[in-house]
């Protein structure tokens, strides 16, 4: 029941930053999000991947994994819509 639980944090994890990610691609206004933090959540995250990793946790590596993909996609539109 516990890993269960770990997945549906990570999803919830994952679906909570999407709103963010969605809104920035369509009105391409990123001029308040910070490079910075962009560059601290995606380090943190592949830390997270290789921790799960060592630890075989899918659910840690499922969720990081998420992370990186929408954190690479906000620093992408930060980027391209400066």
């Amino acid at each position: 029941m516990l890993r269960y639980l770990g997945y549906f944090a990570g999803l919830l994890t994952v679906l909570s930053f999407l709103p963010q990610v969605i809104r920035a691609w369509r009105t391409r206004q990123t001029k308040d999000l910070s490079l910075g933090t962009f560059a601290l959540l995606i380090t943190a995250s592949v830390c997270w991947i290789l921790y799960g990793v060592g630890k075989t946790d899918w659910a840690i590596i499922a969720t990081n994994s998420g992370m990186v993909s929408l954190n690479i996609a906000l620093l992408v539109a930060k980027l391209r819509f400066k």
